[in-house]
């Protein structure tokens, strides 16, 4: 009969605490800044101040980046994505219509 070693749980399968997918620290103040920022750069594009909404629009791409590499938890990473994504989207249209101080 062949021998059988002990099996024990192996530590990448066990069940992560549930605290774990909470939002928590100044980690997510970043994720939620990076969404503040591209919604305040989404109102003034659409008010069509072009020049303030690119600067905003470029901090939120920047604060979202930095939230995307410092982040704990998932929901962190889904909210400062939403952040960065909405910011660069916002960036390109605010550039692409600006009033020529780009240029």
């Amino acid at each position: 009969m062949p021998r059988t070693l002990p099996t024990r749980p192996s530590p990448r399968i066990l069940p992560r605490p549930p605290e774990a997918m909470h939002l928590r620290g100044d980690h997510r103040v970043l994720a939620v800044a990076s969404l503040a920022l591209a919604v305040v750069s989404v109102v003034l594009a659409l008010v069509e101040s072009y020049d303030v909404g690119a600067v905003v629009a470029l901090l939120g791409v920047l604060v979202g980046g930095w939230s995307q590499m410092v982040s704990d938890t998932r929901g962190e990473r889904f909210e400062s994505v939403t952040g960065v994504i909405v910011a660069a989207v916002t960036l390109a249209v605010c550039l692409a219509n600006g009033s020529g101080v780009w240029t």
